[in-house]
């Protein structure tokens, strides 16, 4: 993964508020997680998911993955300060990672997959799967259908919401998490299992920190919007559009997340 869409300065704060640590546990609740394994966490930013996967094992190690180096500093002292001791963290692109020979029980990644489109998503499946041991697990959690379950139907944000992840791809994947099966069943898993979750399920008005969350991510990719839709006050109005919703009462919005598990 040499390109980020989400590449900014207050990154790194969206994702420690993003992460909801009783909706990740929920999701680990899928993953086989013993004690004593050694855990590879792909694509883990600052950290936040790492945290909370250390306190899931017992006696276990996790080594978390990225390539953004400020998202890292990050993570490093977010562990200093907890005083954890089973994490570590590698600066590093999957497809060449600094990890040696390495062998992990487990490889894991929650929402990263849908920043490397279908064909990165098939390097990093093989690489994953090159990183666990004979018999090691591999787990992908990634979302289905960001921001595009919605009613009731406007059908002008539909027009804009499709013409622009028409044009983020393939930085970007909307659809990913249905893609994940049949990825895992060409790189020659085995006893692939698949799970459905649901990961935003908003009726009414959004909390304020799901609001603030999206409006972090619409202000990272503003220059997007303003590429895309031709100028700021036309990406302005298709943002301002889209976040209204999270404010109505009338309105309900949902996507899914796919965890999708194979044993190499």
């Amino acid at each position: 993964m040499t390109t980020y869409l989400m590449e900014d300065p207050i990154e790194a704060e969206r994702l420690e508020i993003k992460t909801k640590r009783e909706k990740v546990q929920r999701e680990l609740e899928y993953v086989p997680l013993e004690p004593g394994y050694s855990v590879l966490e792909v694509g883990c930013g600052t950290g936040a998911v790492t945290r909370i996967l250390s306190d899931e094992l017992s006696l276990g190690t996790v080594v978390g993955l990225d390539f953004s180096l400020q998202r890292l500093q990050k993570a490093v002292h977010m562990v200093r300060k907890e005083g954890r001791k089973n994490i570590r963290f590698v600066c590093s692109d999957l497809l060449s990672p600094g990890l040696g020979k390495a062998k992990f029980d487990l490889a894991y990644s929650r929402c990263t997959f849908q920043y490397l489109g279908e064909e990165g998503g098939k390097k990093a499946l093989k690489k994953m799967k090159d990183l666990v041991k004979p018999g090691g697990r591999v787990v992908v959690a990634d979302v289905d259908g960001v921001c595009l379950f919605r009613t009731p139907v406007d059908p002008v944000r539909e027009v804009y919401l499709e013409l622009l992840f028409s044009k983020l791809e393939p930085t970007f994947d909307a659809y990913m998490g249905r893609k994940l099966y049949r990825m895992f069943l060409e790189s020659g898993f085995k006893d692939i299992r698949v799970d459905l979750l649901p990961y935003y399920l908003i009726a009414g008005r959004a909390d304020p920190t799901t609001v603030r969350v999206w409006e972090m991510k619409v202000e990272i990719i503003r220059d997007h919007l303003d590429r895309i839709f031709g100028s700021r006050t036309k990406a302005d109005e298709v943002a301002n559009r889209f976040l209204a919703d999270f404010e109505k009462e009338d309105v309900l919005l949902y996507n899914t997340l796919f965890i999708v598990q194979g044993v190499s």
